[in-house]
């Protein structure tokens, strides 16, 4: 039985979102939001951004609510309990964004022009081209990856997520029944 590989089931790379290491949040944004994934007659919204750098090494990823933590005023999170001004232990008020809209609204557009490179985060799992299907399940379950960049050499030629795994193992398993 011949397994597919990595490079089989993969979104290629001019087809995954992607940004350069010096993009901003907005950049970064407007990439991710325009972005439709169309695999096995399916369209999708990816999650994640890859990284690269000015020389297209892979420098790590950006997922949507990492887009969103950079958007977000630092108020809305809990400041640090070792930082020298978090004197009270309080709970932020959730409704606070609210009555200050207008404010939170303008802290988006000017955190926005921020660079994505303090949300980048690196990853540490990748798989060759030829890399087969029970290789991909098995390092997505014992690793939690959502997603894997597919190599060929040193170079990242796309991604293999893990809706494009279950559509694998689900069509290998349907076959198996016809046959």
């Amino acid at each position: 039985m011949q397994l597919p590989t990595a490079q089989e089931l993969m979104v290629p790379l001019h087809a995954y979102p992607h940004v350069r290491s010096d993009s901003t949040l907005r950049q970064a944004l407007d990439t991710l939001a325009a972005a439709h994934i169309e695999m096995h007659e399916e369209s999708s919204l990816p999650r994640i951004l890859l990284v690269f750098d000015q020389d297209d090494a892979l420098l790590g990823l950006v997922r949507r609510r990492d887009i969103l933590k950079g958007l977000s005023p630092r108020w809305f999170s809990r400041p640090d309990a070792q930082h020298p001004e978090a004197v009270f232990d309080v709970e932020l008020d959730e409704n606070i964004g609210e009555v200050l809209a207008d404010k939170v609204v303008s802290r988006f557009r000017d955190r926005s022009e921020c660079s994505i490179e303090a949300y980048t985060q690196q990853i540490s799992g990748t798989v060759k081209k030829d890399d087969s299907l029970i290789r991909l399940v098995n390092i997505m379950v014992e690793k939690g990856y959502h997603m894997l960049p597919v190599l060929d050499e040193e170079h990242v030629i796309g991604v293999v997520r893990s809706v494009e795994v279950l559509w694998a193992v689900n069509h290998l398993l349907n076959g198996d029944r016809e046959a």
